[in-house]
């Protein structure tokens, strides 16, 4: 809603100035003229500049404060205060500055008599589509605690999901870091030590293996180019820039999903998200096809974000759900089996966190294999890196006891 600050004459003459909250200036006039009220002057008052704004698009809330918060507030609820008293509470315990700020703003709008979905739904970098959905059917349903119990056990879930995919990903890329700091600190130090070294003491008559030759020319390049390797954290951030992007989505996700180790994660990660969020949108009453709306976005890959929109499409033309979902051949077929019995049992939610278990056991089954897989892998690049620089070092020694002779 907006706020209008209107200036009104009653049968007498007397004249009003007040603030009010409407959709449009039509409503308050109308409103005005049925208690008797000539509107003079109305105009929209505009909020105040606010810093913070500007900081917030780049401010998201984390999913352990949303998991704390959803079960503060569902316990706070239960106690029997009001939301207004709720989030005074909470948000004087809060230690993030910036979501303090937003409870407070939300708190403020509530107590001006907007509704809490409302309220958040001006705060995205904090309250989630889903977030706020849920928070709709709360308050339809007048079951608000219970629905934001079931936010926090959904953020929990979440929330070990994430960490598990992060735990797949942290260890080749810090090993990828210190293989490449290593071998830049051995031919950027090392190797001209021992090029030094050789002219020193064979009088530069010594002829060089062709290996240690290679070596000598890739330092000497790097030693004279090495602003060239400023390009390499540039061209880092503008790949995941680009990744981030739609055009990046659109290229790389269908690629993602074929990759022979890191593709059947990614597809099990996304069906999980998907089938955990439908699920808990579903048994809380919110309509199957905005649930499938709000679902698309935490699938995090464009194929499986586009499977959902067509089934979404389809189910509004009067499809059922599996049909469409197996026709996309991206979902699994113990997905669109499994569904088919939900739909036919009348248990789909059920059934739709029955799959997002069994895919958290796969997801976990899946890092398994890589890491082992990964793990030594890693260990023989890394030791075969260094170990053709030390056999390039060592290798001129010998041809050394020659010149000396």
């Amino acid at each position: 809603m907006k706020t209008f600050v209107y200036s009104a004459k009653d049968a007498q003459g007397k004249v009003i100035t007040s603030t009010v909250e409407a959709d449009n200036p039509k409503a308050i006039i109308d409103a005005l003229r049925n208690e008797g009220f000539f509107v003079t002057r109305i105009h929209e008052r505009k909020r105040p500049f606010n810093p913070f704004s500007l900081f917030e698009k780049l401010f998201k809330v984390g999913l352990k404060e949303l998991t704390i918060f959803s079960r503060q507030f569902s316990l706070l609820l239960n106690a029997g205060l009001t939301i207004s008293e709720t989030l005074d509470t909470i948000e004087e315990q809060t230690q993030n500055e910036s979501f303090r700020d937003i409870l407070h703003r939300v708190k403020t709008d509530i107590q001006s008599g907007e509704t809490l979905t409302s309220a958040m739904k001006k705060h995205p970098r904090a309250f989630s589509t889903f977030f706020v959905s849920m928070i709709h059917s709360g308050e339809i349903g007048g079951a608000l605690d219970n629905i934001l119990e079931r936010v926090a056990a959904f953020y929990e879930k979440e929330l070990e999901l994430k960490n598990k995919v992060k735990s797949a990903m942290v260890y080749p890329i810090v090993v990828s870091i210190f293989a490449v700091a290593i071998t830049l600190f051995m031919l950027l130090y090392i190797v001209p030590q021992f090029a030094a070294f050789y002219n020193d003491f064979s009088g530069g008559q010594a002829q060089l293996p062709l290996l240690t030759r290679k070596l000598l020319e890739v330092s000497d390049w790097l030693l004279t180019n090495w602003y060239y390797l400023l390009i390499i954290p540039v061209v880092i951030i503008g790949f995941l820039k680009f990744r981030n992007s739609k055009w990046g989505h659109k290229l790389l996700d269908p690629i993602i999903l074929r990759l022979p180790l890191f593709g059947p994660l990614a597809r099990k990660v996304a069906i999980t998200r998907f089938t955990r969020t439908f699920a808990t949108l579903n048994e809380s009453g919110v309509p199957i096809l905005e649930a499938l709306e709000v679902s698309k976005n935490v699938a995090t890959n464009d194929v499986i974000k586009n499977a959902i929109l067509y089934t979404r499409d389809r189910i509004r033309e009067g499809e059922s759900l599996n049909a469409p979902m197996k026709r996309t051949r991206v979902f699994p077929p113990i997905v669109t089996n499994l569904i088919s019995v939900g739909e036919e049992a009348g248990n789909l939610e059920e059934i739709l966190n029955k799959l997002s278990d069994y895919y958290d056991s796969e997801i976990d089954s899946t890092i398994r294999a890589l890491a082992s897989m990964i793990e030594p892998a890693m260990i023989v690049f890394i030791g075969g890196l260094v170990g053709i620089i030390v056999v390039g070092l060592y290798l001129p020694i010998f041809n050394l006891v020659n010149v000396i002779k």
